[in-house]
């Protein structure tokens, strides 16, 4: 049997494990943070554990459906049971990322009182999926590629086209996380009031705040009433604001449509998406407007 060459669909696994390794560090260093008693934004933390989540998926599906049904007709015996040990740890580690965000929701709610849990949750994460990168490098993939002929790895290549636009489009995502620096203001914001005929607008900013809280900052004129996070089942965090449109001093309620990812920066434009406003009887400020930047 050859081995594969260069640009073989185990050297593409061996890269994502790459950004998955520092996507762990990242997290890693959090734990610290908390444990040495200071806040973080949760919304930080959310987009992290959702980046390294999905990207794990993709990841595992890679290894353990397209790379797994062609290894195992050619590959040594040698390397099965470290194939099942990553599958092995590939199915736990769902569990140790809900986990984390449950204490990420606690921690949201009560920095003070969870966020120890959360540190510890975020370090037994961090801990284990680091081994698990560094154990599928050292011995599943470097035993295959004495293993795999060339004819199965352009077949694993070939099934790999299915998740390559996911791959890389959670790579984008990916850089750019780890490029921001937590706590740093997010999304720009272009409120507005839905009373007809009324021109009231202000522009603002989502932010992720160092006193371990989502928060907005509050235009001139305009009143937030009450402010707080909404959790998804998937672990991420949506701010709810309710505010008071400055031209009818009426009550309206507003949130995020869709999950935070309040470091976001597309290409330096920002993210352009519409979200909702929740309506009541009475309510004058209707959604508000990610303007890109």
């Amino acid at each position: 049997m050859n081995a594969v060459e260069a640009q073989d669909p185990l050297d593409e696994l061996e890269r994502e494990n790459d950004v998955a390794e520092k996507l762990i560090e990242r997290l890693a260093e959090m734990a610290i943070v908390l444990k040495e008693g200071r806040n973080l934004p949760p919304g930080d933390i959310s987009e992290g554990l959702r980046l390294l989540e999905q990207y794990r998926n993709v990841h595992a599906a890679r290894v353990d459906v397209d790379l797994k049904v062609e290894a195992r007709p050619w590959a040594m015996s040698t390397c099965f049971p470290h194939l099942d040990a990553i599958a092995n740890d590939h199915q736990t580690e769902g569990d140790r990322i809900a986990q984390a965000q449950q204490a990420l929701k606690e921690f949201t709610l009560d920095p003070d009182g969870a966020r120890a849990r959360l540190s510890q949750a975020l370090a037994d994460l961090t801990e284990k999926d680091h081994q698990s990168v560094v154990y599928e490098n050292d011995y599943p993939l470097s035993c295959l590629r004495a293993a795999l002929p060339d004819s199965a790895a352009s077949r694993v290549s070939a099934a790999f086209e299915t998740t390559a636009s996911a791959i890389a489009d959670l790579d984008g995502h990916i850089v750019r996380y780890l490029e921001h620096a937590p706590g740093t203001p997010g999304h720009g914001l272009t409120v507005r009031c839905s009373r007809a005929n009324c021109e009231a607008s202000a522009e603002s900013r989502v932010v992720s705040s160092n006193d371990g809280r989502l928060g907005i900052e509050v235009p001139p004129g305009w009143q937030v009433a009450s402010r707080s996070p909404n959790f998804s089942k998937d672990g991420t965090v949506r701010l709810k604001v309710d505010f008071c449109c400055p031209a009818h001093h009426e009550k309206g309620s507003a949130h995020e449509g869709k999950a935070l990812p309040m470091w976001m920066d597309e290409g330096g434009l920002g993210p352009q998406r519409e979200t909702t406003a929740g309506r009541e009887s009475g309510d004058c400020c209707g959604p508000i407007r990610e303007d890109a930047r």
